[in-house]
């Protein structure tokens, strides 16, 4: 089996926006950025998400792609909260206040790299202008190496009720090698400590094809994982791109597993979720049967951003503060600069912030709602509009029938098999147009 799926390792986009990020012009002016954020408000979703980027991290982890800088004193980071702030002061007016908020979500970084405190100031700055709804989602991403009973019970008590701890690998030398600090607390008690102070939510992210890890050690580090008993584990591929991350050319030193070992640890590990009860969710996940995603998946309504799957009654369109930080709205996706210090300065000085954008045109929308539908569901059925926008790209996907990729259950309809779902992001670039035009070596990571 796994020869056959090498056959589909490619690059190409993770597609977690549509078109891909690389695609994003530079922002013209601010009167630009304000418009396509007022317009978003009579589009879409009228529920409304937040991102807010905390770039801090006490040390950088070699493997990490995401934008993170070591942590500085304590007048840089307050700097940056007080900028964040600002941001908000500014764009939160171009919202309109009867949008009621269904999910904020902290990402880094680090975001309990700043003080409790300073995250909470930011949700009550959103409680003073807008509804949250009941069951409103506030979730935060966190360095098991740092966390503590204390901290958690500050996060709680700030109001967060998710939470993701980005384990990585239970296995300490392969922690060593990618410069990871295992977890303050052991695993197990520390999703049990989360569940007890009312996290309704626990989430562990593994990464897969780690330099160091073998199929032994992995499986190890998944059984580990299965014994904590989280809500979700989430299984990353590592993305080794040295073009990109220029530290990780130090990883090159050791072994890092090629593409079919790589797939060899998720089918091993995918076996061990399954036999433990945990669903498959999209690419990635694992989720238990009563979670949201689950129930979600079987009534096609998931839905992926950047943060990852999450659930369309859930989620809005997203709009995000914080350098590097992107806002998905229905009409446009819009970036912040990179550079923490240039988005500080930028905010000091009442200047754009973003520095990328990308309206979307009719038919990228069209284009997007596709690709997302076949990413989340595993399957596509078809209008006779998007039927005529896929042209030929359809008659090519429906080809893959004979690869045993996909069943082709009517002329507007298909799903994947199992083979097909292993390799989904082959089966969507075979339709992406703006893949037939452009170079992706050195450009995307391997589908596998």
């Amino acid at each position: 089996m796994i020869e056959t799926l090498l056959h589909y390792n490619i690059n190409a986009p993770r597609y977690t926006s549509y078109p891909p990020a690389n695609l994003f012009r530079k922002a013209e002016n601010e009167l630009e950025v304000k418009e396509l954020w007022i317009a978003s408000n009579a589009l879409g979703s009228s529920n409304l998400s937040f991102y807010f980027h905390i770039p801090f991290c006490s040390k950088r982890c070699l493997f990490c792609g995401c934008t993170s800088e070591t942590i500085k004193e304590d007048s840089y980071r307050e700097e940056y909260m007080q900028a964040i702030a600002k941001e908000m002061d500014k764009k939160l007016l171009w919202i309109d206040s009867s949008r009621v908020v269904t999910q904020v979500h902290f990402g880094g970084g680090t975001p309990t790299s700043v003080p409790v405190c300073d995250l909470k100031f930011i949700l009550d700055r959103l409680k003073e202008k807008f509804t949250f709804s009941a069951g409103a989602e506030i979730a935060i991403e966190c360095n098991p190496a740092s966390v503590t009973k204390e901290l958690l019970s500050e996060l709680a008590l700030a109001g967060f009720n998710r939470i993701s701890y980005g384990i990585q690998d239970f296995n300490l030398e392969t922690l060593r090698i990618i410069g990871r600090d295992p977890s303050l607390i052991d695993v197990p008690s520390l999703v049990s400590l989360s569940h007890e102070l009312g996290f309704h939510s626990v989430n562990l992210d593994l990464i897969y094809g780690l330099p160091g890890q073998t199929l032994e050690s992995f499986s190890e580090s998944v059984s580990k994982a299965i014994e904590s008993k989280p809500d979700r584990i989430a299984l990353f591929s590592y993305a080794h791109v040295p073009w990109k991350r220029p530290e990780q050319k130090h990883l090159e030193s050791f072994v890092i597993p090629d593409a079919y070992h790589k797939m060899s640890f998720f089918l091993k590990a995918r076996e061990m979720f399954r036999e433990a009860n945990y669903q498959s969710i999209g690419m990635d996940h694992f989720v238990i049967p009563t979670d949201s995603l689950y129930l979600a998946a079987k009534e096609g309504l998931l839905h992926r951003n950047f943060q990852g799957y999450c659930t369309r009654s859930t989620t809005g369109q997203v709009y995000a503060f914080g350098s590097s930080a992107i806002s998905q709205l229905d009409n446009a996706y819009l970036q912040n600069t990179h550079v923490t210090s240039d988005y500080i300065d930028k905010v000091k000085h009442e200047e754009m912030t973003e520095v990328r954008v990308h309206p979307l045109t009719e038919t990228e929308k069209i284009w997007r709602n596709i690709i997302e539908r076949l990413m989340c569901n595993n399957a596509l059925k078809i209008n006779e509009i998007e039927k005529k926008v896929l042209g030929s790209r359809w008659d090519r996907l429906c080809a893959l029938e004979k690869e045993g990729l996909l069943e082709k259950i009517a002329d507007n309809e298909i799903r994947t098999t199992e083979l097909g779902s292993l390799v989904i992001r082959y089966l969507v670039s075979v339709i992406d147009p703006l893949l037939e035009n452009q170079k992706t070596e050195g450009v995307f990571s391997k589908t596998i």
